[in-house]
């Protein structure tokens, strides 16, 4: 299973390498020197995936002698006996070996350390791109809130308008009607006073049509008694003039 780490960072290496064998060459020690990993001929392909399979067999090997080659050490000391000359070269080939492990180690926390904060600050922007996500919908949903709040005032000024308007109407007409029941009540008043000024003169003429009867009817009766029995100035009234 191939590190994504160690992916990306021989993908990194195309770029750079000019020729295949240069690419395994810089495979080969980027797994060994940096990862500490034994590069084998199978890994070398999975990761580079380039060429046959002989020609990181044939990079490993020029890599393991001229590793070889720079790890062997001579102690140039003629006074000391060859086998510890060997020893001392040995000896100095390992200390070498170990302080290009520990600093691979060292690199290898340092990149640890360094991924770590890398995630760190990748999961800070995601939970602020979240929060970020999250004010923008509220301050969506309260833009649209602002928008209906809008309307709704909208629409209460226009029915206050046309609330004011009908009742400027009303009260146009509740003076009109106003007006019309003083003019009724003033004709009312005028026809009461000619109803009873109609009565007091019927009564008047009642009175007087009375008192014109009974006159006559006095008249009547005093007539009828001087034509029973005529008096001499009535007689000389009824006698016919001479000439």
């Amino acid at each position: 299973m191939q590190d994504p780490r160690i992916a990306a960072e021989i993908e990194a290496l195309r770029a750079r390498c000019g020729s295949t064998r240069e690419l395994y060459r810089e495979a080969c020690a980027l797994l060994f020197f940096r990862h500490g990993i034994t590069p084998t001929a199978n890994r070398l392909y999975q990761y580079v995936r380039k060429g046959s399979m002989s020609t990181p067999a044939q990079v490993l090997s020029a890599f393991w002698d001229e590793l070889r080659d720079r790890n062997s050490v001579r102690i140039d000391q003629p006074e000391l006996p060859e086998d510890l000359r060997e020893a001392a070269g040995g000896l100095v080939v390992q200390l070498w070996g170990r302080a290009q492990r520990a600093a691979a180690e060292g690199l290898a926390a340092r990149a640890s350390e360094v991924e770590w904060l890398m995630a760190q600050m990748r999961a800070e922007a995601d939970s602020a791109h979240a929060r970020a996500d999250a004010l923008e919908a509220e301050l969506e949903a309260a833009r649209a809130a602002l928008g209906l709040a809008e309307a709704a005032l909208g629409r209460a000024r226009d029915d206050a308008v046309d609330g004011g308007r009908e009742l400027a109407t009303i009260r146009g007409r509740l003076a009109s009607m106003g007006e019309m029941l003083v003019d009724q009540g003033e004709e009312m008043l005028r026809l009461r006073a000619e109803l009873a000024a109609a009565r007091a003169d019927e009564g008047r003429r009642g009175c007087e049509t009375a008192e014109t009867a009974e006159t006559a009817e006095t008249a009547e009766t005093a007539e009828g008694g001087e034509a029973r029995s005529p008096t001499p100035r009535a007689a000389r009234r009824k006698r016919p003039l001479t000439s």
